[in-house]
């Protein structure tokens, strides 16, 4: 089951990831690492960072983004690979992911390696200057999951309909105490299924929840 933005990001900022075991901390690693658990797909090729942008066509994982180049009015994106050209870090460039935070003149984005130092998965403040542009991935969802409902059956309710939802919840196969208390283990269960069903997990159960799981269990 695939990560989101947010998951990735609690799961590694401030750890060093070397995906491919070579060289070290590299941002190479952290873009991989980031199309491995999030997106779901393979591996960018290149000898340099600034590859993953300029040789976009030669990607065996182009059908995952959309190319778009920097303009002085552009602004990325949360969950957008951000390329830097190779006037950057020598020969190089630069590979990082940024979190949606920014404007025209200034963002945010998730590097490792920035300083040169194998630093790990850190958020970092950055201009725009020898940015080539961005690939962003077409599946939105894994980046900002839709929320299913803002209102239901949550953490601490016990009623009878809290009852006959986790009475629902069991059928489906989930390991929860036969009572009417919606504690840790039913939100967790909860959050499960609206996390395969591409939902942001806030531990909500309504009535669009219960028809899901219902029409589920029927199946």
């Amino acid at each position: 089951m695939a990560m989101t933005f947010d998951e990735f990001v609690k799961k590694y900022k401030g750890k060093g990831i070397n995906f491919d075991k070579l060289y070290g901390v590299q941002c190479f690693d952290l873009a991989n690492q980031f199309n491995r658990d999030v997106i779901g797909c393979g591996m960018f090729i290149g000898l340099h960072a600034y590859m993953i942008y300029t040789n976009f066509d030669s990607q065996p994982v182009k059908k995952y983004f959309t190319k778009i180049a920097n303009t002085p009015s552009f602004v990325p994106k949360k969950g957008d690979i951000v390329v830097w050209g190779k006037s950057l870090n020598g020969e190089d460039g630069h590979v990082a992911i940024a979190t949606g935070e920014g404007n025209k003149r200034y963002f945010y984005s998730y590097d490792q390696n920035w300083l040169g130092k194998n630093d790990p998965c850190t958020r970092v403040y950055h201009n725009y200057n020898h940015v080539l542009g961005v690939l962003r991935p077409k599946n939105q969802s894994v980046i900002n999951p839709p929320t299913l409902e803002t209102k239901g059956y949550k953490k601490g309710a016990s009623t009878d309909g809290s009852y006959a939802l986790k009475q629902l919840l069991i059928l489906d196969g989930a390991k929860l105490d036969d009572n009417a208390i919606i504690g840790k283990g039913t939100v967790s269960a909860i959050n499960a299924r609206l996390k395969t069903w591409g939902y942001k997990p806030n531990g909500i159960a309504g009535k669009k929840f219960i028809k899901k799981l219902r029409e589920k269990i029927k199946k």
